[in-house]
């Protein structure tokens, strides 16, 4: 199947489809350091990987609210196959974190998730639906430059547990496919600058920090906050010359400008290279 098929607007047409993964994450324990042996970056994702399910129900129904803006059927179908993905991603992940959560980081785990849940709360509470609609959009252009740097970076996936590595190459690729829906329902709702670019900052700002201390705190709970050579050694995986997160800074600053469109970098012929490494769907496709 040919992704790249081009639309009038010249970005490529590419299929969004569900697909129920059934990952058993077979043969890893709830405190192996999965990526490249490292504690920082392990926690770091460990952490991401928490907010997936409730962050993600939040996008679905920050999109489903407002679908009815749109009128075109392919813009339907396509809402219908980013709104099931992302039902699948929150399956896939809790399954996850249940794994993360079952020792020694219980606490911690139920900290992060009370955090999360009143974030989400106070954001459907306190903000309009086109204003969650703006941040959702904010959010999946992090998810989708995190993605790419994972698809684009083969070194990266190999250094990832083959236990877990097919989940992250999994949900990049699909990240990839739907990257543009929830941007281009906000820019028929609405396409305000000023306040795509308020939430997207609020809301990046808001999940850094979140990452940030709750990382800590598992390094904390390992004891590693006591070994200053672990913890540099980490950072500058993560934050040095190609890092896992310094890597994605200059795409960050792409939502930035004024005409900025997600399809603008067209990865998509990543999608399907990498999909050919993966397993065969366990469940049926569920839009």
């Amino acid at each position: 199947m040919k992704l790249s098929l081009v639309k009038k607007n010249n970005h490529p047409s590419v299929p969004i489809t569900p697909r129920r993964m059934g990952f058993s994450f077979d043969g890893i324990e709830h405190d192996d350091y999965w990526f490249d042996n490292d504690p920082v970056l392990t926690h770091l994702l460990n952490i991401l990987s928490l907010t997936f399910p409730d962050g993600e129900r939040f996008f679905v129904d920050s999109v489903r609210a407002l679908r009815d803006q749109v009128d075109d059927k392919e813009r339907q179908k396509d809402i219908s196959g980013f709104i099931g993905q992302e039902a699948m991603h929150s399956l896939e992940h809790q399954a996850f974190n249940d794994l993360i959560a079952d020792g020694k980081y219980d606490d911690i785990v139920n900290q992060a998730l009370a955090v999360t849940n009143k974030l989400l709360a106070g954001a459907r509470k306190h903000m309009s639906k086109r204003q969650q609609l703006a941040a959702t959009a904010g959010l999946e252009h992090f998810t989708a430059i995190l993605a790419d740097a994972i698809l684009r970076r083969p070194d990266m996936v190999k250094k990832m547990d083959p236990a877990v590595r097919d989940l992250w190459v999994w949900h990049a690729i699909e990240e990839t496919e739907h990257k543009a829906v929830a941007y281009d329902l906000y820019k028929d709702v609405s396409g305000n600058y000023l306040e795509r670019q308020r939430l997207f900052l609020s809301s990046t700002a808001y999940l850094i920090g979140f990452s940030s201390y709750f990382t800590w705190q598992m390094l904390k709970r390992d004891n590693v906050h006591k070994k200053p050579l672990t913890l540099a050694k980490g950072l500058w995986k993560g934050f040095g010359y190609r890092g896992v997160i310094s890597s994605i800074i200059p795409a960050w600053f792409t939502y930035l400008k004024p005409g900025f469109h997600p399809w603008d970098d067209d990865n998509s012929a990543l999608i399907e290279e990498w999909r050919n490494t993966l397993p065969k769907p366990k469940g049926k496709n569920a839009a």
